[in-house]
């Protein structure tokens, strides 16, 4: 079952907000990046959460998203992420600035290919699946 990471602030003091993960996921997701690294958010305090998913993990949050916006700039990535996650993911070269509460999947080979071809021949457990949270409306408070 998949990850949802989800936050909350119950006490509305602004000091006692928690992020809790959970095993279960809302029947729909609204939106997915997918990315093939973690891009920092270098504008203002964020706060991002990176959890390890498994490849079904991974298929099962992309089969509920309503949408996937991909940035995945590499055509031969993005067509074998097509085959093995069962959705079309497309390529873009374009740059990606995360925004509030954005859910994205990082997707990773765990080895280097030793030539392009050799994209043929990568299947999912040649993967690693990420799943983060980013949280970029963040305001940082002095404690004196």
């Amino acid at each position: 079952m998949p990850i949802y990471l989800d936050s909350g602030c119950p006490s509305g003091d602004g000091y006692s907000c928690y992020v809790f993960i959970s095993k279960y996921t809302r029947d729909v997701i609204k939106k997915v990046i997918l990315l093939n690294a973690l891009v920092p958010v270098s504008n203002n305090p964020a706060i991002t959460i990176t959890v390890p998913i498994t490849p079904n993990e991974a298929k099962e949050i992309i089969r509920r998203a309503e949408k996937i916006e991909s940035y995945i700039g590499h055509d031969a990535t993005a067509k074998l992420l097509s085959t093995l996650l069962e959705r079309e993911i497309q390529v873009n070269r374009g740059m990606y600035t995360p925004e509030n509460y954005d859910l994205a999947i990082i997707v990773r080979l765990k080895k280097r290919l030793e030539k392009p071809e050799d994209v043929k021949t990568v299947t999912l457990n040649d993967i690693e699946f990420l799943l983060v949270r980013y949280y970029t409306n963040v305001e940082v408070v002095v404690h004196e």
